[in-house]
């Protein structure tokens, strides 16, 4: 099993956005200190929880300070870009890292985002989407003259100066392209099914129980078998988890309750309800809605406690699944920064490396 992370990232909104920043750089640092092999960063433009709206340019500061970590975008909201755009910079980046870059593309779920942006309604979104990436697609691989008609970009090069360079089009360092992820949220998710059908990476996400995740696999798999692949190996699954190594189970329910942890659930529990999504974080569908708390989240969605437990806790989500390649480690606020760095410390060098299961 692999050890990355996966940033949100996940911040109360009285904090400096500075001090954030500078934050989540050292995070980075600090996850490649310790061995971590990939870095997933999130992305929203009206969000004080999760205050990176550039993820692409955080990418950027991070690279000439790392050397090994993968770092890719959490994903690049697709209807809130010109895929053009996306295409772009994401293929210099890629050149810059040389070959570093990998590539999460989603459609975004913040109603406030949208209204900034005057989007349409969600289900056009999904459809500029999946016609985006596409677009992104082809144009990693186009040379002028080229033209890309959809339903909601055109766009074309038809009179390009070949000997002069002019009308050409930046291509990825990887080829033919970054590897290209999906997060995946519900049992059914379509993402999971899209993943699967063109062999890209699933994503699941540390906010539905294990009962769910292992549901993507057998969805990313029907996906795949719908496509005509072979049998996709386990390998290429990320799974992310909220995660806490601490001195005691008692000492690390304290710490995630009393602090940002638990304030960040309410957040982000007070964002599936007004999505009407809150039912995707239950393990049970007969739970009542007030009951989905922060420490239910806690108790239900997180593996926390000493290394001896996290290590129990990791084997039961393992069985469960029939495992997975990838341990994503959700980012947290450092409300103690100690505390964090030695969380991070035992699960790189004593949780993730020797459970009897892997």
């Amino acid at each position: 099993m692999k050890l990355g992370t996966f940033m949100m990232p996940l911040h109360p909104p009285e904090k400096s956005r500075t001090e954030c920043f500078e934050e989540d750089i050292e995070y980075v640092l600090r996850c490649e200190a310790l061995g971590f092999t990939e870095a997933w960063v999130g992305q929203h433009h009206t969000l004080a929880w999760e205050p990176i709206p550039a993820n692409d340019l955080f990418i950027s500061n991070v690279l000439p300070r790392t050397k090994k970590i993968r770092l890719g975008t959490g994903v690049s909201i697709v209807p809130q870009h010109h895929p053009v755009n996306i295409a772009i910079r994401l293929a210099m980046l890629d050149h810059l890292s040389h070959g570093r870059i990998n590539c999460g593309f989603g459609q975004g779920g913040v109603p406030t985002d949208w209204e900034l942006l005057d989007l349409p309604d969600p289900k056009t979104q999904g459809l500029m989407t999946l016609e985006g990436i596409e677009m992104i697609l082809k144009l990693w691989q186009a040379k002028a003259p080229f033209d890309f008609k959809g339903n909601h970009w055109h766009i074309k090069i038809q009179n390009p100066i070949p000997r002069l360079g002019v009308g050409s089009i930046l291509h990825p360092y990887q080829k033919p392209h970054p590897p290209i992820a999906m997060s995946v949220i519900k049992g059914d998710s379509r993402a999971a099914t899209m993943a699967g059908q063109r062999g890209w990476l699933p994503l699941s996400t540390n906010l539905v129980p294990i009962s769910t995740v292992a549901q993507h696999w057998q969805t990313y798999c029907q996906g795949a078998e719908q496509s005509g692949l072979a049998t996709p190996n386990r390998d290429i699954w990320r799974v992310s988890r909220s995660i806490y190594v601490g001195e005691s189970k008692d000492e690390a329910w304290d710490h995630l309750m009393e602090g940002n942890v638990a304030r960040s659930f309410e957040y982000l529990f007070a964002l599936l309800k007004s999505a009407k999504m809150i039912h995707l974080a239950k393990h049970d569908p007969n739970i009542p809605d007030e009951d989905v708390t922060p420490e239910y989240a806690i108790k239900h969605l997180c593996i926390f406690g000493n290394v001896k437990e996290c290590k129990s806790q990791l084997e039961d989500i393992w069985e469960a699944t029939g495992g997975f390649g990838t341990l994503l480690m959700v980012s947290k606020d450092w409300d103690d920064k100690e505390k964090w760095r030695r969380s991070m410390r035992l699960l790189a060098e004593e949780v993730v490396p020797s459970p009897p299961c892997l």
